[in-house]
């Protein structure tokens, strides 16, 4: 089977950084019990003006430069988000803009909100198997803070706002995007969605499914690639919340100390915040080449879904 490697990676966070500090004049809470319940310290927001697609386009120029790629090389853009104002078209096509790229190239968006980027590597996995695509960029980008009640502490604590990007070249070796799965179930939409613009969340039913649900299929990706716990150097769970993250990471059998966790800088950043935390851990020199990554998710919908990638 035809397979990929990952060339390029990359991320942007934008220059405002809000702490619990910050929050405690907006709301009824104080730095000890958003950290306390949710390990978060601080988020990056963006600039009113800043869209979706300036803070994916700066992500995907980060990812293109490392993969010694100009935008034209790529022959398909599949981005991950759910908190573009616009309607249609597809942010990808506006990131497509901005990338300045003139090739024609396929560019759409995957609405499966925090486990978005695990569906476009899903996809992106599959093009490469069937020999459609040589490129393909996927990113995740999220500007979640305008859709937020700010204040209401159970949610607008919890998000910040970014972007991850990865660049993916055919490979016949098949080391990049190794195996995937991704599930949903229509069942629980009223768990977590957005109401006239502003994210709404029963925090509690939604932990106990993020737990259950990123802990197995994380072990289920892993029986499909033929791997054991100790072939994956690091287990890069959906940044939600560490308590989520710590839970899910001990039904699997990880000890945190192969969990790549940057929640506690960046909060949630929805679709966006797998791609942005593993970019940031490469950047600090956790994450290195020749290593394998587990990288599971879950999001409304409800969704849910894992890859095994080696960077």
């Amino acid at each position: 089977m035809k397979g990929s490697k990952l060339t390029g990676y990359g991320y942007y966070v934008p220059e405002k950084v809000v702490s619990n500090f910050d929050l405690e004049s907006k709301m009824d809470t104080t730095d000890e019990w958003i950290f306390s319940r949710t390990g978060i310290k601080q988020r990056y927001i963006a600039r009113d003006d800043e869209t979706v697609a300036d803070m994916a386009a700066l992500a995907s120029k980060r990812a293109l430069d490392m993969a010694g790629l100009n935008p034209n090389d790529i022959d398909c853009v599949i981005m991950a988000t759910i908190s573009d104002r616009k309607d249609f078209p597809a942010s990808a096509n506006y990131l497509y803009a901005k990338l300045g790229m003139t090739n024609n190239a396929p560019a759409f968006d995957v609405k499966a909100a925090c486990t978005g980027f695990v569906y476009a590597m899903h996809i992106a996995r599959a093009y490469f198997a069937a020999g459609i695509y040589k490129r393909i960029l996927i990113v995740g980008s999220e500007k979640m803070s305008q859709m937020l009640d700010w204040t209401d502490r159970n949610t607008a604590v919890l998000f910040g706002d970014g972007a991850g990007a990865f660049v993916f070249e055919a490979s016949e070796e098949g080391d990049g995007i190794i195996a995937s799965e991704i599930f949903s179930d229509g069942s629980f939409t009223d768990l977590l969605y957005a109401d006239s613009g502003l994210v709404k969340m029963d925090g509690r039913e939604v932990y106990k499914h993020a737990v259950r649900n990123m802990s197995a299929v994380g072990l289920q990706v892993l029986e499909s690639a033929g791997m054991r716990i100790e072939d994956i150097d690091w287990l890069l769970p959906h940044q939600a919340n560490i308590r989520i993250m710590a839970s899910a990471a001990e039904k699997m059998g990880f000890p945190m100390d192969k969990v790549i966790a940057s929640v506690d800088r960046f909060a949630n950043t929805s679709g966006a915040s797998g791609a942005l935390a593993f970019a940031y851990a490469a950047q600090q020199g956790l994450a290195k080449p020749g290593q394998r990554i587990l990288y599971t998710a879950f999001g409304a919908g409800l969704t849910w879904g894992a890859a095994v990638i080696k960077i």
